[in-house]
């Protein structure tokens, strides 16, 4: 018979040395991998596209009536063009009115002045003159004005010149009673002298005493008649100065008159210059106008003869001519790794990612404070980053459209994978064992 071969033993010492040495040498090459490895840092956070310039809302101060509307939805519109014409007819009615009571004014201010300085005849003013060649209701304004001065300068003059006749009849009697005192004068006088004589004769006993007792008597009634006379012609020139203070004071009134009512007209005067200026602003702002070269975007109007409130958006223009920008929120707790100049990646999830690979920019601007979100509470600061310009070259067809959701990865220092592995450990043991 033949021998059965003999059993082969296999040994597990060589694959497990091997297996060791395979997994010493993993271990140390990760280890020597996450030591030596630098990773970059990056701060990853949700953004969307922007124009430089937000989307502008067209309004109007005032608001108003719809008179005509001059564009529609998605009209593209240069700057400066009209968009909304509102209507202005009650508004030129007011002005209207407003510019006739300043042109009545003027007319009564030109004649009240006329009487103040008590001219010959009124002066307009060369504006209120020229308006009034094309105006027939303001020549016969003007008109009027001029008859109304005449009327009340005449009425003046007839007062005047009946006080003035009233002095020359007052004259004329001071003449006549003039005329008989000298004439009484005289009479005294040669009384006077006879009395004297008579007086001696009587003193020689050579006539009685009657006689010279009639004389005295004859003599003292001519002295109280020319006292009568005198105190009349006293009388007369008092009447005579109450006639010329009785003019003064006509005059005087009736220039004070005209300073008063000028100096009421005045202030009417200004409140409805300031009016008038207010209707004029309102008036140019009729014309809504767009603000910047742009599309029409969420018109709000669509009926002429509607009712516009002031400072409603009427419809908001999306500018086309200005950079776009990624603006996105940068939470609290990473703004210290977030700074102007650091560049950042992009990516797009509403573009075909296999076709659009990711896009470099640069950080433009941090916000200075933090920003609350109410509706999440949550607290964050703004930032803007701006594509590279050679970088826009590479989406080829496709459009960036404000509005479009945007990653963002900006770059931070770069760290050994080590770091990164031990940061959540070093972070729990400096969180640890506090109260």
């Amino acid at each position: 018979m033949q021998e059965p071969d003999p059993v082969k033993v296999w040994r597990a010492t060589g694959p497990l040395v091997a297996g060791a040495i395979a997994l010493v040498a993993l271990i140390g090459g990760l280890g020597v991998w996450s030591i030596k490895a630098r990773l970059s840092g990056a701060v990853v956070s949700q953004g969307m596209i922007e124009v430089e310039t937000n989307r502008q809302v067209v309004q109007h101060p005032d608001g108003g009536v719809v008179g005509a509307i001059l564009i529609d939805e998605s009209d593209e519109v240069r700057k400066g063009d009209i968009l909304i014409r509102l209507d202005g007819r009650q508004l030129r009615s007011e002005l209207a009115i407003v510019n006739g009571q300043l042109y009545e004014i003027a007319t009564r201010k030109s004649r009240l002045e006329a009487e103040r300085d008590s001219a010959g005849e009124i002066e307009f003013p060369p504006e209120l003159l020229e308006i009034a060649k094309r105006d027939e209701e303001i020549d016969r304004m003007m008109q009027g004005g001029r008859t109304l001065f005449e009327a009340r300068k005449q009425s003046l003059e007839q007062e005047a010149r009946l006080l003035s006749e009233q002095n020359n009849q007052i004259d004329k009697r001071i003449e006549g009673i003039n005329a008989q005192l000298d004439s009484l004068q005289v009479q005294s006088d040669l009384m006077q002298s006879e009395l004297d004589g008579q007086k001696e004769l009587l003193k020689n006993q050579l006539i009685q005493a009657s006689r010279v007792n009639e004389l005295k008597r004859e003599h003292a009634g001519l002295t109280g008649q020319i006292g009568r006379l005198e105190a009349e012609i006293a009388e007369l020139r008092g009447q005579a100065t109450s006639n010329d203070i009785a003019l003064l004071q006509l005059k005087t009134e009736r220039r004070e008159e005209a300073v008063t009512t000028l100096r009421d007209l005045q202030f009417r005067e200004i409140e409805l210059v300031e009016r008038r200026i207010d209707l004029e602003d309102t008036l140019s702002r009729l014309d809504i106008r767009s603000p910047m070269d742009g599309i029409v975007y969420n018109l709000q109007v669509f009926a002429e003869q509607s009712v516009v409130r002031a400072a409603e958006p009427l419809l908001y223009i999306i500018p086309q001519d200005q950079d776009l920008i990624v603006s996105t929120k940068i939470e609290a707790v990473n703004v210290n790794n977030v700074y102007v100049g650091q560049e950042a990646s992009l990516r797009f999830p509403g573009l075909d990612q296999s076709e659009i690979p990711e896009l470099r920019g640069e950080v433009t601007r941090v916000s200075a404070d933090v920003v609350k979100d109410e509706n999440t509470g949550m607290n964050y600061y703004n930032a803007e980053i701006m594509p590279f310009e050679e970088e826009l070259a590479k989406l080829g067809d496709e459009k960036l459209l404000p509005g479009m959701p945007v990653d963002t990865f900006i770059e931070t220092t770069e760290r050994s994978a080590l770091a990164y592995l031990i940061e959540p450990m070093t972070v729990f043991f400096r969180r640890a064992f506090r109260e």
